[in-house]
């Protein structure tokens, strides 16, 4: 009897170890990156075959998550900061500002998610401002200059938090920098999507006077995007390369910044104008109208040749008045 149950243990534990270490395997980790050339997702790496983007450009990535357990969970996004010593990857932004709107779930590649093609609502969150310094500038400069808008987007979860950049290495050769999300899985999927920038020689190093030192640069090795430790685990981890010979001119300051909107119709039918008589993104200056002159006071102030005319007429006025009243003081004056 004893050795029935001894022998039932050992095959109960053995199954629930069995069954763990199914739940472990089942989860898997897969990053695309968008291959603007071929209008795709693209499982591997992006070179001049595959891909055209300007310095100041977003390449895309997605991230697709499966197996995960609800509940709460982090991930490191890493990228480099820096190839063979100059600028690659600056800051990350949001996925879609350049390329591949709309197109999260589009079949290429690897990381489909099997929530598509029917994706729940996403949400996001902003990424942090990085306040690195070197040579003189700062990567929050970068982000200005730029004007891109910098948000994590998530599909089957929310992030909960995103650690500041951490940098290392030597931003003479080859950095990294990296941040942890913090998201919590509301389903076993979770899909996640950003954009990596690719650094402007015009702000690197240009705009103070410095050689070009942006991603059209880096000459050689190429560059590379990554998830790492998800959960703390290191049996997940991706990483996507891109080739310098995929990066072709540059765009201009501020090329990225959002549109502005135009300001809504006033309850009259008309567009509100600021104080100096202008509409924003609108007409020039409202035409100058001088409103008449409503009094002789303001005659004699705005218009200096009525001004006389006001004067002789109130002397007519004046004398007319003086003469009315002559006989009367005759009369008054008789004994």
């Amino acid at each position: 009897m004893h050795r029935r149950a001894g022998v039932f243990v050992v095959a109960l534990v053995v199954a629930l170890f069995s069954g763990a270490s199914a739940a472990v395997a089942a989860t898997t980790v897969n990053l695309d990156q968008w291959a603007s050339s071929d209008l795709a997702w693209q499982n591997g790496n992006l070179n001049g075959n595959n891909s055209r983007y300007p310095e100041g450009g977003i390449v895309p990535f997605r991230l697709a998550l499966e197996g995960l357990a609800v509940g709460s969970h982090t991930i490191h996004i890493n990228y480099d900061f820096t190839a063979s010593g100059h600028k690659a990857y600056d800051f990350l932004a949001t996925w879609n500002v350049t390329n591949a709107s709309g197109k999260a779930c589009i079949p290429s590649g690897g990381a489909i998610s099997s929530m598509c093609p029917g994706l729940p609502l996403a949400s996001s969150a902003a990424f942090p401002s990085d306040g690195a310094a070197m040579d003189g500038l700062t990567v929050h400069g970068a982000e200005q200059y730029s004007a891109a808008p910098r948000r994590l987007t998530i599909w089957g979860g929310t992030i909960q938090s995103i650690s500041p950049p951490a940098h290392s290495g030597s931003p003479s050769g080859n950095s990294t920098a990296d941040m942890v999300v913090h998201f919590r899985a509301t389903s076993p999927a979770v899909l996640l999507a950003w954009g990596g920038h690719l650094a402007q020689s015009a702000y690197w190093n240009r705009s103070i006077g410095g050689p070009s030192d942006g991603a059209a640069m880096v000459s050689g090795a190429p560059w590379h995007m990554r998830t790492l430790q998800l959960d703390g685990t290191g049996n997940k981890n991706q990483d996507r390369s891109i080739q310098p010979s995929a990066i072709v001119g540059e765009l201009p300051p501020f090329a990225l910044a959002p549109p502005t909107p135009a300001p809504p119709a006033s309850p009259g039918g008309t567009t509100p104008t600021s104080p100096g008589g202008t509409t924003p993104n609108g007409p020039g200056p409202r035409p100058h109208v001088t409103v008449p002159p409503t009094s002789a006071v303001e005659v004699l102030a705005t218009d200096p040749a009525g001004a006389e005319t006001v004067v002789n007429g109130l002397v007519l006025v004046a004398t007319a008045g003086l003469v009315s009243l002559l006989p009367a003081l005759r009369r008054r004056r008789r004994p």
